[in-house]
């Protein structure tokens, strides 16, 4: 395979699909942001992103952020290895500046919430800050479910990307689809934006449930009966936000099982355990220190969007919007911006059949 990417950013994830990018034999080349210097520098002493458990494969070319333009003439497609912190920045000196014949693919994961309440992903907004500009160019997106640390060391992992140009969507799969890593195609551009953005709020619910069972006080550790309820009141508050935006049942189906990948293996999982445990948010991130958790600001992002569209009696097609029916993002919101205790309102996660 003849074929050039480019990386910029050297988020988990970005980093992570250097490992099937090079199984394939394509060749990359990475620049870090201005905060990767220090990283960039250890890469090309060692070839290893301190991050990461093991070197990046050989034939990596590692460069500073000053250099990035220099490496995408060539480049058949772009990632942006970046995390959702990293978003604002990164449509404002980097996408603004690529030509758009280049495809960009993005790994970030992340909502925005708008003036009038409603949410956008990052690649939603950035295809309209583009387009007030006018650029014209559409975003590529994968996403899960998987983590970054099964990719690397070649668990089988069942990916997507999205996008509307099937040539590009096939090109993209090409460079990364190994005997390890499957990569499947879908149009539903906005289903799997969103399914793969709120699982990461979500996500923190069973993950605390773990960690009220560690509490000495309690009674026994939780159980699979415990953590299974929170699941299911996840699912179901997932389930109606990705069927008011419009999400086809495969990209429903995905958000579910990212879900579950987070809770079982990804960071919003170690950070939930603390927070069910008793520690605030602050002394949580504290012991996680140097660790991004894109949870904080989804929970954030999805309760603001719900009580604003609430309180204007927004109507969807199932509805007007009620807070009440989101009791899950509700206490997450409780637990990390106001204190309260992380033990869940167990009686509104029961429900009736009309």
């Amino acid at each position: 395979m003849s074929e050039t990417v480019t990386i910029i950013g050297l988020g988990v994830m970005g980093s992570a699909l250097v490992f099937p990018l090079s199984k394939n034999g394509v060749r990359i080349r990475i620049a870090g942001t201005p905060f990767d210097s220090e990283v960039i520098d250890e890469c090309i002493r060692t070839g290893r992103n301190p991050k990461l458990s093991r070197p990046f494969p050989e034939g990596i070319s590692f460069h500073q952020f000053e250099d990035w333009k220099d490496l995408i003439p060539g480049s058949d497609f772009v990632i942006g290895g970046i995390s959702s912190y990293g978003a604002e920045w990164f449509l404002e000196e980097v996408m603004m500046h690529i030509p758009v014949e280049i495809p960009v693919m993005t790994v970030v994961k992340g909502l925005r919430v708008n003036e009038d309440g409603s949410l956008s992903t990052w690649p939603q907004y950035w295809e309209k800050r583009m387009a007030e500009k006018g650029i014209d160019r559409k975003v590529y997106m994968l996403g899960g479910p998987g983590i970054a640390q099964d990719i690397i060391d070649g668990e089988h992992t069942v990916t997507t990307i999205s996008g509307e140009d099937p040539d590009v969507l096939q090109m993209i799969k090409d460079c990364l689809e190994t005997d390890r890593l499957h990569v499947s195609r879908t149009h539903d551009v906005t289903g799997l934006q969103y399914a793969v953005a709120i699982k990461n709020a979500y996500a923190l619910g069973p993950a605390i449930a773990i960690g009220l069972g560690h509490r000495k006080e309690a009674e026994r550790p939780t159980g699979v009966n415990a953590q299974a309820a929170v699941f299911f009141q996840a699912a179901r508050e997932m389930r109606r936000i990705l069927r008011t935006v419009g999400a086809e049942s495969d990209c429903i189906s995905m958000g579910l099982a990212d879900l579950f990948v987070t809770v079982e293996g990804g960071r919003t999982r170690s950070f939930g355990i603390l927070l069910g445990e008793g520690l605030s948010m602050e002394e949580a991130k504290t012991r996680l220190k140097g660790i991004t958790l894109e949870s904080i600001s989804a929970v954030r992002s999805l309760y603001d969007s719900i009580s604003i569209l609430a309180a204007k009696g927004f109507e969807t097609a199932y509805g007007k919007v009620d807070l009440a029916e989101f009791p899950l993002i509700e206490h997450l919101y409780g637990v990390l911006f106001q204190g309260k205790d992380a033990e869940f309102p167990w009686e509104k996660f029961s429900f009736d059949l009309s």
